[in-house]
Formats: C-alpha cells, sequence, structure tokens
C-alpha cells in the first residue's frame, strides 16, 4: 500500500465481496444499507508476519499480534466512516488497518483489542482525520520508520501516529507532536472544547467570566507543552 511502503512479498491484493461482510456481521437491514450507499469496493491489500517481514510475533493471554491485516475500503461518499470502520475491527480478529478511500483522500482506522476467553474485544478505535493523498504526513506512516521489534510495536506505533496526526491537525501546529506528550494533549483539547460548550450555554455573567479563565489557563498550558516541543 502506497502509504505505508510495505514490501511487495506481503501484498494480497484480492476483492473481498460485500455480501460476506453482511453475512459475517449478521447485519440488519440499516446496516446492509449502510454498506450499499456508501461502499464501493473492499479489497484486502497486505498481510504482515514473521515469514514476511521477520519482524516477531506477541502473543499472552491477553493479546495475540500474528499478523497485520491492511484492508482497503474504497467509498462512494463520506459521512458513514466511524460506522463501517467499528464493524471492521469487529469482524477481524486480528490486528487491522483499515484505509477508507474518498476520491484523494484516505482515512486511517486502527484499534486496540483484547482477547478474553477466546473472545475478541474491540476496547477502542482510532481514526484518522481525512487527509490528502499528497500530504506529507503520511511519510511518517512508512513501513520502515515503524518500530519493528515485534508486531504488537509495530501496530501500537501506527496508533500512536494516527493519534499524533491529528493532533498536529487539530492544534494546526506544523511540527508532530512528540508521543510522551499525546496523551496530556488530547485530555487538555477535550477540557478546552467541553468548556468552550459550557462558555457558550451559560447565561450568568459571572458564570461566564469563571470558565473564561480556566478556558484560558487550559489553553496556556497547552501552549506551554507546544512550545517546549
Amino acid at each position: 500500500m502506497e502509504v505505508f511502503n510495505l514490501p511487495n512479498r506481503c501484498k494480497i491484493d484480492k476483492n473481498i465481496p460485500k455480501e460476506i461482510i453482511y453475512k459475517n456481521a449478521e447485519a440488519d437491514e440499516k446496516l446492509k444499507r449502510v454498506f450499499i450507499d456508501n461502499v464501493e469496493k473492499i479489497r484486502f491489500m497486505y498481510l504482515l508476519n514473521f515469514s514476511n517481514s521477520n519482524i516477531q510475533e506477541y502473543i499472552n493471554d491477553r493479546e495475540r499480534f500474528e499478523e497485520i491485516d491492511f484492508i482497503k475500503i474504497i467509498l462512494k461518499e463520506k459521512g458513514k466512516e466511524n460506522i463501517i470502520s467499528k464493524l471492521f475491527h469487529q469482524l477481524i480478529p486480528k490486528s487491522t488497518v483499515i484505509i477508507l478511500e474518498f476520491k484523494n483522500e484516505i482515512l486511517i482506522s486502527v484499534s486496540d483489542k483484547r482477547v478474553d476467553k477466546e473472545k475478541i474485544i474491540l476496547v477502542e478505535v482510532f481514526n484518522s482525520n481525512w487527509i490528502d493523498i499528497e500530504n506529507k504526513i503520511l511519510d511518517e506512516l512508512d513501513y520502515k520508520k515503524l518500530n519493528s521489534t515485534n508486531l504488537k510495536l509495530f501496530y501500537e506505533n501506527i496508533i500512536e501516529k494516527v493519534r499524533i496526526i491529528n493532533l498536529s491537525k487539530e492544534l494546526n501546529y506544523k511540527n508532530s507532536v512528540k508521543s510522551e506528550n499525546i496523551d496530556l494533549l488530547e485530555e487538555l483539547n477535550k477540557e478546552i472544547e467541553e468548556l468552550k460548550l459550557l462558555r457558550k450555554k451559560e447565561t450568568q455573567i459571572n458564570r461566564v467570566a469563571e470558565i473564561q479563565t480556566k478556558l484560558l489557563k487550559k489553553i496556556e498550558e497547552r501552549n506551554k507543552i507546544l512550545r517546549k516541543e
């Protein structure tokens, strides 16, 4: 896949019929309609494992990283990408990188999964913003730039980079956010947006002033972190 520049030896490039998704998901008519209206094509692009990459597996009682599947989903239109990506992560037990494509933009979707008594539990889905395919920020996802210690760290490095891409765009920040600041900056962004919403809804002048003071402090705290980067 062009974004990740994976080796040709990892290439699968096979079509996945949409009907298989309906059947495996036991999709109701509403979900089936989402696929019919929004999904043009699904392709299994690449499979990364030890034999074709020399990257070690990682397996324990809670996690299994034996391979990473790269799936491309070409969309007819935007709007239902969160529903579609979540369904795929639920259906595929392996660690999966989903690349949703619409015209000249892509969205990268990854997830945190856990094993519980042979059952796969989807903990969280991480979707990037829509990114122009010519955007240089995608260079950070190049196969050779990712942590190749083992497949778990390789996949988690993709999750980290997706979060960094989102933060950089949200903050209109030209440089890449440092990985050690991701959690804190995401939390500050969340608090800032919540305070902005509170300020907008508040009608009492003294409460508006109080919220504004808290908001400015949070913004300054965030800016202080960015200035140190």
